[in-house]
C-alpha cells in the first residue's frame, strides 16, 4: 500500500515539473516579442532624431544660400547709366536733331516727372483729319528710335490728342478714333521701319480731353492736336 502512494506521488511531481517548465517556456516566449518590438522602437527612435538632425542642417544651408545671393545682388554694380544722366542725354540729343531740323517750333522736349516728353505738334505729323504720318516727322522718329534702342530699361507711352472740334467721318467717327489712330501710326513707324521691340510700348488715344491750351482760338487748338511720346526708365526691383 506504501509502495503505490510513493508511486503516485512520484508520478504527481513529476507532472508538476512538467507543468512549471511549460509555464517557463510560454514566459520566456512571452518576453520574446516584448524584446523584438523595443528593438523596433529603438530603432524608429534613432532614425527621428537623425532626420531631425538632417532637417535642420537643411534649413541651415538654405538660409545660408539665401543669405550670400542677397548679398551677391546687393553688392553688384549696375552698369546702366543712372537714370537722371539718360533722361540728360536722351534731352540733349533729341534737341539737337530738332534744331538741326528747324523745328523748334514745331517739337517739344521736355524732362520732368522722371521722365522725358517729346510732344510733335500737327504741322508736322499729320494732316487735319488724318493719321498718315507725315515725312517731315521721320527724322525725328528715326532719333527717337535710335534713343530706345540705346536705353533698353526705358518704356515708351504713345498719346494722341486731339482738338475739341468734333469729327465724323467714315474712318473717324470721333476724335477718339483719330487721337488712338494717330499713335497707333507712330508705334508702327517705330516697329516696322526700326524693328523696336513692341512689348516696349503702349499707346493711348485721349481725344480732347486732355488739352495744353483751352480751345478758344485756332492757334490754341492747333496747340492741341499733338502727339506725345513719352519715356520713362523702367522701376528697378
Amino acid at each position: 500500500m506504501e509502495e503505490k502512494i510513493e508511486s503516485k506521488k512520484v508520478i504527481s511531481e513529476g507532472r508538476y515539473q512538467k507543468m512549471i517548465a511549460a509555464s517557463e517556456d510560454t514566459i520566456d516566449a512571452d518576453h520574446n516579442w516584448l524584446i523584438t518590438l523595443s528593438d523596433v522602437m529603438s530603432l524608429l527612435l534613432v532614425f527621428f532624431i537623425i532626420f531631425f538632425a538632417m532637417s535642420r542642417v537643411s534649413g541651415a544651408k538654405k538660409e545660408t544660400v539665401r543669405s550670400n545671393l542677397t548679398s551677391t545682388i546687393q553688392s553688384t554694380p549696375r552698369p546702366e547709366t543712372a537714370p537722371s544722366q539718360a533722361l540728360e542725354t536722351i534731352q540733349k540729343d533729341m534737341k539737337a536733331v530738332v534744331t538741326e531740323l528747324s523745328l523748334d517750333d514745331q517739337v517739344m522736349i521736355q524732362a520732368k516727372n522722371q521722365e522725358i516728353i517729346i510732344t510733335l505738334k500737327e504741322n508736322v505729323t499729320f494732316r487735319t483729319g488724318d493719321a498718315e504720318i507725315l515725312r517731315g516727322s521721320m527724322p525725328i522718329l528715326d532719333t527717337l528710335a535710335d534713343l530706345i534702342v540705346r536705353y533698353p530699361t526705358f518704356a515708351v507711352e504713345i498719346d494722341g490728342h486731339t482738338d475739341d472740334q468734333p469729327i465724323h467721318t467714315l474712318r473717324f467717327p470721333s476724335n477718339w478714333e483719330l487721337s488712338v489712330a494717330r499713335a497707333t501710326s507712330v508705334l508702327k513707324y517705330l516697329i516696322t521701319t526700326q524693328g523696336l521691340d513692341p512689348a516696349r510700348f503702349t499707346i493711348k488715344g485721349n481725344a480732347e480731353q486732355r488739352p495744353l491750351t483751352p480751345n478758344s482760338s485756332p492757334e490754341e487748338r492747333a496747340q492741341n492736336r499733338r502727339v506725345e511720346i513719352r519715356m520713362k526708365e523702367l522701376n528697378r526691383s
